[in-house]
């Protein structure tokens, strides 16, 4: 199944009350989410000895401050005033929750209703999901920051290891051994489905920019949060497919010329003789 066409089913899938009741509550998460990171960093520069622990890092990691930015420099419209612990306890909570969003999506477009998705075994799920999501974006950033090839391979490789867990309830380490079945020999054809979800996560972030002031960074938000729901959908989609296997093109027409053919054409057998009286 290629990008275009997992995202179509997914769109079909989602598109009823509860797709819209999921597509507003990622919406509100993703808000949620750019306001912890605003809050998160005017806490930092109304620290000024937080701020100079962090230019100190970088320093001992070999990189000179003018080569930084000025954190006091970056607009934070959707901040509030908390503390930069409260915060960091808010982005981990959005994170939480965008987990628990994407679960539902990957479960209902794999046929339940959001009624039945959400508490299926949420604990167990919500824990595994986010900590083996975290570790295969890990693999493929080091992957991809050391060399750029081996990064695709371990992204495409890896890419249903969530959807196992979610949808088929596989524990952490069979679900990597999963997604590296369902992909081998098929890395190709998967590389087109991460090219849509590379589409799904750059476009708000290349469109909402040209909205001025406060209203642009919360419609990117908003549109993270819908990008979260479709991309959850298109790998949904397509982890069905190969789990399921698509019927091949040849063995569907040979089917259907074997229904149409008249059972009287075939040859006489033994038994198909009358016998003498």
């Amino acid at each position: 199944m290629d990008g275009p066409t997992a995202l179509t089913e997914a769109v079909r899938e989602l598109r009823d009350r509860g797709g819209a009741v999921l597509a507003a509550f990622l919406a509100a998460v993703g808000v949620t989410t750019l306001v912890a990171r605003d809050s998160i960093l005017q806490a930092i520069t109304q620290q000024q000895d937080l701020l100079d622990s962090i230019y100190a890092a970088y320093a001992d990691a070999g990189i000179d401050r003018s080569q930084l930015p000025e954190l006091t420099e970056f607009a934070t419209p959707l901040a509030v005033d908390i503390s930069y612990g409260a915060g960091v306890a808010l982005l981990f909570v959005a994170a939480l929750l965008a987990e628990f969003g994407t679960i539902v999506v990957l479960r209902v477009v794999a046929g339940e209703s959001p009624r039945q998705a959400a508490p299926r075994r949420i604990g167990r799920t919500l824990v595994f999901g986010f900590l083996a999501g975290t570790v295969v974006r890990l693999l493929t950033v080091v992957g991809l920051v050391l060399f750029i090839l081996p990064g695709l391979f371990i992204g495409v490789s890896l890419l249903f290891v969530h959807a196992s867990i979610v949808i088929d309830d596989t524990g952490p380490l069979a679900a990597f051994e999963h997604s590296w079945e369902l992909t081998s020999g098929r890395r190709f054809e998967v590389v087109s489905v991460g090219l849509m979800l590379v589409a799904l996560y750059a476009t708000p972030r290349a469109f909402a920019p040209l909205i001025p002031g406060t209203a642009g960074v919360v419609v990117m938000g908003a549109t993270s949060g819908l990008a979260v729901l479709l991309s959850a959908g298109v790998v949904g989609r397509t982890y069905l497919a190969l789990r399921d296997g698509e019927p091949d093109a040849e063995s569907t027409d040979e089917e259907t010329e074997d229904d149409d053919a008249d059972p009287y054409d075939a040859p006489l057998g033994p038994d198909d003789l009358p016998e003498p009286e």
